[in-house]
């Protein structure tokens, strides 16, 4: 139970982004050790610049591309980052914004873009589809290098460059979520992101007179810095983008999955329950996008925070996307693995009863979900895996009901089993973070993150405690 589970994508789409991509050696970023302290407080860079940046892009966003936003103000939240708060009373159904198209980012104008564009349409030609996330990050990453020449400067400088996603974690930080769904698809992005580096560094971040021919000027940075860079861009991106039906007819029609970045939306944080905005962006982004309350909220009051909902997605999939761990009940969920024993004489019988019900002999995965009840081939795999007779399993679809009173014993005692043996792997995974969180300036491990590990790791005991119930 402690070894990394099979690879799955996220709940989210995100695999599509990987396609065509090489993979190339880990690119190992790491704290000076000079710097200590902030191992040891944290901070992200917003909460100390005295309101600069929600400052900028809120002047950006009235005076350079007329949004209305008398309705409301931008100030550091107490849950995370730059909230958005209601300056005047608010009416359930009442439009707060709009957030015009010219200030959006979407994959058509990055390959439009006369610096990036040519490579990235020579990257999607090579890969097909799932080139939108590289583009925006890559574009992001080439928006933060060229500082104030950037048109989207005051935007930029709001995104989450400084957060705990686990793309800027430490490698020993991503080595606690190893036996974790989270694990598999963290080390799957950081060698997304370090390919994407490979392969855009040349053009973003030309070395010696490479740099005179540049289309536009950028602050040169090291591999390292830029590496870095890269991961802070994914991140905004992974955490930000939204489907969209912005780009053009002849972008859809070339296949590209339809991902946009809009400012100010991205700011709202996240309400695990009742949610006070609603928002489709697949329906107005030729003329920008409305951003209304909900119809069912109650009234907003002035000083109250506005919240979202990024949905209802499994705590690894909202920690690899978004950067942190759901209250929410329903994204509380484990993976159960079963296997059948190979050296069990009805081992070839049982395999083909399996198959049968369309499930593996060998590393069968289970979802459990504290909100839903286990699939019946949960139960059908153990009744399978735990008959003494070739008879017992000769009509594989009745195992989906109890085969006999001995054998349903001998299925509920194996599922126990399994369920304890995650169990263990769960407790001693915590006490691994806590313990490297104690010792965190030698193992480059801050107490925030090990706090998150332990918060994925309880959700999904909670979910695996639901079996005991069979």
């Amino acid at each position: 139970p402690g070894a990394p589970l099979p690879a799955r994508s996220a709940a989210g789409g995100q695999t599509g982004a990987r396609a065509g991509l090489r993979t190339c050696a880990l690119t190992r970023v790491r704290a000076s050790e000079e710097k200590m302290d902030w191992w040891e407080a944290p901070r992200r860079i917003v909460e100390v610049d005295n309101g600069m940046r929600a400052r900028g892009i809120y002047y950006w966003l009235t005076d350079n591309h007329n949004v209305d936003l008398s309705k409301v103000e931008l100030r550091v939240s107490p849950l995370e980052g730059l909230g958005v708060f209601a300056k005047t009373e608010i009416q359930a159904g009442e439009a707060l914004f709009n957030v015009p198209r010219s200030c959006t980012i979407y994959p058509d104008m990055v390959f439009n873009d006369r610096q990036l564009g040519s490579s990235m349409r020579k990257l999607a030609s090579a890969s097909g589809t799932g080139v939108e996330t590289i583009a925006l990050a890559t574009f992001l990453a080439r928006e933060k290098m060229i500082g104030s020449e950037s048109a989207f400067r005051p935007y930029v400088e709001c995104l989450p460059w400084d957060s705990i996603h686990p793309l800027m974690w430490t490698d020993d930080e991503v080595e606690l979520l190893e036996g974790t769904y989270a694990y598999d698809e963290i080390v799957a992005f950081r060698e997304q992101v370090d390919a994407a580096s490979e392969i855009f560094e040349p053009v973003l971040n030309p070395k010696g007179w490479k740099q005179i021919f540049q289309p536009i000027d950028s602050g040169a940075q090291s591999s390292e810095e830029f590496a870095f860079m890269m991961r802070g861009a994914f991140a905004s991106v992974l955490s930000r983008a939204y489907d969209s039906d912005i780009g053009t007819e002849k972008a859809r029609a070339s296949g590209l999955e339809e991902r946009v970045m809009i400012p100010l939306l991205d700011i709202f944080n996240h309400a695990d329950s009742a949610a006070t905005i609603t928002f489709d962006a697949t329906n107005s982004a030729s003329k920008g996008f409305k951003i209304p309350v909900s119809a069912a909220s109650k009234v907003i009051e002035p000083g109250s925070e506005i919240l979202s909902f990024y949905g209802a997605k499994p705590n690894w999939n909202m920690l690899t996307s978004y950067g942190f761990v759901s209250g929410n009940p329903k994204s509380q969920e484990s993976t159960l693995t079963a296997s059948l024993d190979k050296s069990d004489p009805l081992f070839s019988a049982k395999s083909q009863a399996l198959a049968k019900l369309e499930m593996s002999p060998s590393e069968q995965l289970f979802d459990i979900q504290v909100t839903k009840t286990p699939s019946p081939k949960v139960m059908a795999y153990l009744r399978i895996a735990t008959a003494t007779s070739e008879k017992e399993i000769s009509d594989p679809a009745k195992a989906l009901d109890e085969i006999s009173e001995g054998n349903e014993r001998a299925a509920k005692d194996m599922l126990h089993t399994l369920v304890q043996e995650r169990q263990s792997f769960i407790i001693s995974a915590k006490i691994r973070a806590q313990t490297a969180a104690q010792n965190g300036q030698e193992n480059f491990v801050r107490r925030e993150v090990a706090d998150m590990v332990c918060q994925l790791l309880d959700s999904e005991g909670a979910a695996l405690a639901t079996l005991y119930e069979i």
